[in-house]
């Protein structure tokens, strides 16, 4: 209960519905539901690279977790905490447990923003929306910092909330009576929180500094206080981001913004793939950003809609309306103008502007009666789940543990399994050594000149697939430039991102021997390659 007065500053002076019952009990079943969707087949999917990079580092020492965070820029916060994780397990389920449950915070924090700034009904149809987004389910999922950061982002943007709904208070000195201390502390603590964990949350710092003037223009002759409290928070803020940024710095050379060439240009298509997954419910791809069909059709349609109502029904309130738009607009077009000069259009950069938006969709449906609204609540709910459910079975990883079996059960000492890039060799490496795949008898390399030297009667096992967002060059043009080892023998798919051949050695085993099927993409065996 105090967690949530804390991020819901004046609640006690606004009517004191806080402490109602229904008001605490609303966002912790949001939060209870959001969780247990998370921990759904939590440890399923395989670790795909950049989990690959999270189990490293949180099995690594800490001088050597903060050097390879800082070189790939990254601030090593996360990964301490991962780090901490790792003592008990570094199983899939457990290093994902993190994100599970702060992305189940964000649903519940969610449902306290929509409530303040509407009302129950509308905490609850937000928090609802950011629980079943497969988007946001999926990075509940995931080895990574994105539901962190989203979490610490929500509990600033509810200061600001919070101040925007007390201006006058908010110009008083922090220590005088009345002062929304709470508030200021959320809002102050969250962001450089926030900032310290990841560069996402720079769009946040300029929302906050956005939305700042009209808080000021509603505070009316006050507004210089409230400028000179807002100048200290930011003196705050920036000093407890300073070492980190500056050691990130050090450690780049300066080149805090390069590593992200990998990301798609900004086409239509780029454009949707972020918009459709991280605001209209849809299930993308982790890999292409492809998107799934919807099994819900229209479901996105009809939150934009509601959406865009809740922003109507704020026109009165021009301060509360700028404040929320500020944090749901900011993000997505400061990044849209920044990917003209650096590459950043990723789903996930645009993940913490989900809550926002919701919160909007809340508004616009949290003026219905109770008989309607407990009808429109129930088949949301429904709908969501249904269009959610798909997700739990696309492969949205590449199977490099199938692979890794697969291997594991056809190899013979000597042969040699040669990847198609270092970055396919160190995901690989992890799940072989899972299933036992001997390195002292079976040789693991990506180097096409190391793999050529395989003893006479022994295979080369090539394997050619993704491991992460950067696009490769075609699998026909990787199976070209192994010539040397003449024409594969077999081939199979492992999944839809993994392909593997065997070169059979001339004087080694009939390469018939494992005789063709009809391809199937999550069959374990083997097929003849097709003709060239």
């Amino acid at each position: 209960m105090r967690f949530f007065a804390a991020v819901w500053p004046g609640a006690r002076r606004v009517g004191c519905w806080l402490w109602d019952h229904r008001a605490v009990a609303l966002p912790m079943a949001i939060g209870l539901a959001a969780l247990l969707l998370r921990l759904y087949g939590l440890g399923d999917k395989p670790f795909w690279l950049d989990e690959v990079t999270s189990l490293r580092r949180a099995t690594a020492s800490v001088p050597a977790l903060v050097s390879d965070s800082l070189n790939n820029t990254h601030y090593p916060t996360y990964f301490l905490l991962l780090w901490l994780v790792a003592k008990f397990g570094t199983s899939q389920w457990l290093l994902r447990l993190p994100s599970a449950v702060f992305g189940a915070l964000g649903a519940a924090l969610t449902c306290v923003l929509g409530g303040r700034v509407g009302n129950l009904r509308a905490g609850a149809i937000a928090g609802l929306l950011l629980a079943i987004s497969p988007f946001e389910v999926q990075f509940g999922q995931e080895a990574r910092s994105y539901t962190l950061v989203s979490c610490l982002i929500l509990i600033a943007l509810c200061g600001l909330v919070g101040l925007s709904q007390q201006p006058a208070a908010a110009a008083l000195r922090f220590g005088a009576p009345g002062a929304p201390r709470r508030a200021w502390i959320a809002f102050t603590v969250g962001t450089a929180a926030a900032l310290n964990v990841l560069n996402v949350a720079i769009p946040w710092l300029v929302a906050a500094n956005l939305a700042a003037p009209a808080i000021a223009s509603a505070a009316g002759r006050e507004r210089r206080g409230f400028w000179r409290n807002w100048g200290l928070a930011q003196l705050v803020i920036l000093a407890a981001w300073a070492p980190l940024l500056i050691a990130l710095w050090r450690s780049r050379h300066g080149a805090v913004l390069e590593g992200a060439d990998w990301a798609p240009g900004g086409t239509s298509r780029t454009i949707w793939s972020i918009l459709a997954p991280v605001y209209l419910l849809r299930i993308s791809s982790f890999i292409t950003f492809d998107l799934m069909p919807a099994a819900v059709p229209g479901l996105g349609v009809g939150v934009l809609i509601a959406a865009l109502l809740g922003a109507w029904r704020l026109r009165r309130d021009t301060t509360m309306l700028w404040v929320l738009g500020a944090a749901t607009l900011t993000l997505p077009l400061g990044l849209f103008a920044l990917s003209a000069a650096v590459p950043v259009l990723v789903p996930r950069y645009f993940a913490w502007g989900a809550a926002p938006f919701f919160v909007f969709a809340g508004i616009g449906l949290g003026r219905l009666t109770i008989p309607r609204f407990t009808a429109l609540a129930a088949a949301l709910g429904a709908l969501g789940l249904a269009n959610l459910a798909p997700y739990y079975q696309y492969e949205t990883k590449p199977r490099w543990d199938l692979a890794a079996a697969k291997l594991t059960k056809i190899v013979r000492p000597g042969d040699v399994v040669l990847l198609n890039s270092y970055y396919a060799y160190s995901v690989f490496a992890v799940f072989a050594r899972q299933v036992g795949l001997d390195p002292n008898r079976v040789k693991l390399t990506w180097k096409p000149d190391e793999a050529a030297q395989v003893a006479p009667g022994h295979d080369v096992w090539a394997v050619y697939g993704r491991t992460g967002q950067a696009t490769r060059q075609p699998a026909g043009d990787y199976q070209h430039s192994l010539a040397a080892l003449g024409h594969p023998a077999v081939e199979k798919s492992i999944g839809r991102y993994i392909i593997l051949w065997r070169f059979a050695e001339p004087n080694g085993p009939d390469p018939t021997a494992l005789e063709p099927r009809p391809h199937n993409p999550h069959d374990l065996s083997m097929r003849e390659p097709p003709a060239h």
